[in-house]
């Protein structure tokens, strides 16, 4: 097809990663600004998840720049704000230490 451009060969993937990056924003966010232990049963469910979400905001970057230069640069790419959030989580972690 002419004019059809190589972008958003996988959208599944763009959009997981989306996702995750917007969840590990809600996480850092959730965590900085509020006493999670004053309630047991949601800190204990986020005591589950901070490794996971680490993982998503140390190396989550890194795979979503990869795709966001297969997806050919594209500024409409889910990967390029999926790291933008991801980066944003990162900031938030390293820089805040209470809003």
């Amino acid at each position: 097809m002419p004019g059809h451009s190589n972008s958003f060969n996988r959208p599944g993937i763009n959009k997981l990663m989306f996702i995750s990056g917007l969840f590990a924003l809600l996480f850092c966010f959730l965590t900085k600004s509020w006493n999670v232990y004053n309630y047991s049963i949601i800190g204990a469910v986020l005591e589950l998840l901070w490794l996971p979400v680490m993982i998503i905001v140390f190396i989550g970057p890194i795979f979503s720049i990869s795709l966001f230069f297969k997806d050919n640069y594209n500024p409409r790419s889910l990967a390029l704000y999926a790291a933008i959030l991801q980066l944003t989580a990162m900031m938030i972690l390293i820089f805040f230490k209470r809003f």
